[in-house]
């Protein structure tokens, strides 16, 4: 590439980057006492949200998109960019959740729609989310980095995994639970290093009711589909 060439790729990165400072920015106006109040709403739903995801109610979902909310506003107010527009992501598959919900529990059959309906993860889907989480990580990092995001590494991770966790999520997997815990380990550090109190009680009570969430799908499951 010609270096003229390239200067000019560099600069019209760097610009990209400062207009989406700027941006970003002016989302960066709430009070502390406002951020505070919003991080403990998103926490107290969040945790009414966990209660109905473990028994897979369609509840969960009219829960999961105002904490979302919340959490959106209090994450772009502290520059955690990523992990702000994770949230945003969140609310929408909220709806996308409602919408899958709706569509297996009218396919179910008796005898499925008595337990907790569930579809089987295939390999394509694992390959794809796998390939899907390592070109994210490393593209997250540098954009996080650039963008002076205060934990680039671990806000590129929990985003990454997050996002294939939610995708599944909605698609009724078992495995999503794993995908969970992995990514609330690095959720919790991240929060530390913020000094979110509220978010870190958060994702230790998501830890907690990953697992119960597995043993309790696990004992109930129904599979509606074996593809």
């Amino acid at each position: 590439m010609h270096p003229h060439e390239k200067a000019c790729k560099d600069r019209n990165f760097f610009y990209i980057c400062n207009r989406l400072k700027v941006t970003i920015m002016i989302l960066s106006f709430l009070p502390q006492q406002v951020a505070d109040i919003l991080e403990i709403v998103a926490t107290l739903t969040f945790v009414a949200y966990l209660f109905f995801q473990i028994k897979h109610s369609k509840w969960m979902w009219y829960l999961y998109i105002p904490s979302c909310i919340c959490a959106a506003l209090n994450f772009f107010n502290s520059a955690t960019w990523a992990f702000a527009a994770l949230n945003v992501y969140y609310i929408v598959m909220g709806f996308v959740g409602i919408y899958n919900w709706k569509k297996d529990s009218a396919k179910a059959s008796e005898e499925v729609a008595s337990g907790i309906i569930l579809n089987k993860l295939t390999l394509k889907v694992f390959l794809v989310s796998a390939a899907m989480v390592a070109v994210a990580i490393p593209a997250l990092y540098f954009l996080l980095k650039a963008l002076n995001d205060p934990n680039p590494f671990l806000d590129a991770i929990t985003t990454a995994l997050s996002i294939i966790g939610t995708w599944w999520l909605t698609k009724s997997y078992i495995q999503q639970w794993w995908i969970w815990i992995i990514a609330d380990v690095f959720a919790i550090w991240m929060n530390v290093n913020l000094d979110n109190k509220w978010f870190v009680v958060q994702f230790v009570l998501c830890i907690i009711s990953s697992f119960i969430g597995l043993w309790n799908w696990n004992r109930q499951g129904r599979y509606l589909t074996t593809s």
